[in-house]
């Protein structure tokens, strides 16, 4: 990363001697501009990003104690460098007093530059750090909160004061990218979204999806902010994207998260082209189809092992005879069974099915259930529906079921290998029951769950013993172990040297801390 820095001094000989002589880059600076008063520096402050300002004190107007304030008050991420004659070491007081990082006194001495820009940027990567640390936790806060697994608490917790906002759910449509193409599509997206709602949130809640909280305080309508997304964002046609209705506060991400996935599902499912706004989709939803809303996770769960997909039948039927219970009429009936099978749909696209013929049997089935006059007739719609799925599922090869799933979840693991991840934590991740997903994992990469996982650590650690400085119980912690001792007979069984051993076998090796 490049440091930004403006030169304010009333001589121009100065700015262009510190502009030209100065070994800026070779400190990871440059000089973005200069200014020859407080006035000129602060238009150019509000059209440029500037990290460190190096100023003189006696200027006309403004003088150097006054734009220090108002530094200190309005850019206070900004570092500040007195620039200063000998005879004004009181005012370099004052200065360091208000906020100022140093003081050089004038005729500036480069190589007093030099010492001092090596010490910003390690204040600045040591910033930077923190800063990234509590982006980090904030992000699994509030993406914690948004799944629905903790609740905000805003009064113990520094958090955004988002007053109205919307929730924006995206996921790639090409499962067959690398990871590293996934992080950059997901990093360009970032970008345009930020450029257009510079306080946008991004919370990476999936492999291949984000979950966006958009604050949108304007008075028109979202449909116009969706509008220009569509116009303004180059490669969102390469994502499923759906957006929640208006929310106010954080206490309610968690709704907001789950419409926009339900958004999204819908337009993954095929029924539009362009952005899904849930306030669209909304009466499909009703309290009354929360009973069938419940089950299409296991309904997928058993649908994609062999072993229990015909057990998806009766599962169905329980939850429509439940729902018929509640006695919905005939058009709420029909309403929560369309819902159910085009959020199903969206589930089926993992499976690299035949979309063809998918959307011609919904599109078939839809209609059967619109057309119905009775809740028997919707519900033999359904479960037809469903047996023919399964006929489908059981005509195709379980090569190709499979195959994409278990790279999903080798791309899970390489994510999140520091976490306490096990099998039965990935199975409910990915809809699959655990005894089938250890025999498809050992089955399709030749080693069960704990070996892939204990490879991807060990390779994790030797890449961190070669290329940091960090001390073993710091790698070990990184690596997704709470117990050093376990950690070190570990890596001895896969390497046949200890940690310590291995580091001191690599050339070019820097010492140890211990």
């Amino acid at each position: 990363m490049t440091y930004q820095v403006l030169i304010v001094d009333d001589e121009e000989i100065v700015c262009r001697g510190l502009t030209r002589f100065v070994k800026w880059s070779n400190y990871g600076f440059q000089v973005a501009g200069t200014a020859s008063d407080g006035e000129e520096a602060l238009s150019l402050l509000k059209k440029t990003h500037i990290d460190v300002v190096f100023m003189d004190i006696r200027m006309p107007g403004m003088t150097g104690l006054e734009l220090l304030k108002i530094l200190r008050k309005e850019y206070p991420a900004v570092k500040a460098v007195i620039l200063s004659g000998y005879s004004d070491f009181s005012y370099a007081q004052e200065a360091i007093r208000n906020g100022a990082s140093d003081y050089l006194t004038k005729p500036v001495v480069l190589k007093d530059i030099e010492v001092l820009l090596e010490r910003l940027r390690g204040e600045f990567a040591i910033r930077q750090k923190e800063s990234q640390i509590h982006t980090n936790r904030l992000e699994a806060l509030l993406l914690s909160s948004a799944k629905g697994y903790s609740q905000i608490d805003s009064d113990r917790y520094d958090l955004p004061n988002l007053k109205q906002w919307y929730g924006f759910s995206m996921i790639l449509k090409n499962k067959e990218l690398c990871q590293q193409d996934i992080d950059l599509k997901k990093q360009q997206m970032r970008n345009q979204l930020t450029s257009l709602i510079p306080s946008a949130i991004f919370l990476d809640d999936e492999i291949f999806s984000l979950f966006v909280l958009l604050p949108w305080d304007s008075d028109s309508s979202f449909d116009s902010l969706t509008s220009l997304l569509e116009q303004l964002c180059s490669g969102l046609e390469e994502w499923f994207c759906g957006a929640s209705s208006r929310k106010f506060g954080l206490e309610k991400i968690h709704e907001g998260w789950e419409e926009a996935r339900r958004a999204r599902h819908y337009h993954r499912a095929g029924t539009r082209d362009s952005i899904i706004l849930y306030q669209n989709i909304e009466q499909l939803f009703s309290a009354g189809s929360q009973s069938l809303q419940d089950i299409l996770p296991e309904i997928f769960r058993r649908l994609t092992n062999p072993e229990t997909r015909i057990n998806a039948i009766p599962l169905l039927e329980e939850a429509m005879h439940s729902l018929l219970d509640q006695s919905p009429s005939l058009t709420q009936y029909q309403t929560a069974c369309i819902s159910f099978l085009i959020e199903l749909n969206s589930y089926l696209k993992d499976l690299r099915l035949n979309e063809e013929e998918l959307h011609t049997q919904l599109n078939s089935t839809l209609s059967h259930i619109l057309l119905a006059r009775s809740h028997k007739s919707s519900a033999d719609s359904m479960t037809s529906y469903i047996e023919w799925l399964i006929s489908l599922l059981n005509r195709s090869d379980e090569q190709t079921l499979s195959k994409d799933v278990i790279r999903e979840i080798q791309l899970f693991i390489c994510q999140h290998y520091a976490e306490n991840i096990s099998l039965n934590f990935l199975a409910e991740q990915f809809y699959l029951h655990p005894n089938y997903l250890s025999r498809l994992f050992k089955e399709k990469t030749g080693h069960n769950f704990i070996e892939y996982l204990t490879e991807v650590r060990m390779e994790k650690v030797k890449e961190l013993l070669l290329s940091s400085d960090k001390i073993i119980i710091e790698i070990c912690d990184m690596a997704g172990y709470d117990n050093p001792r376990y950690f070190s007979k570990v890596f001895k069984q896969y390497t046949g040297m200890t940690p310590r051993e291995y580091r001191d076998s690599l050339p070019q090796k820097s010492p140890e801390k211990i």
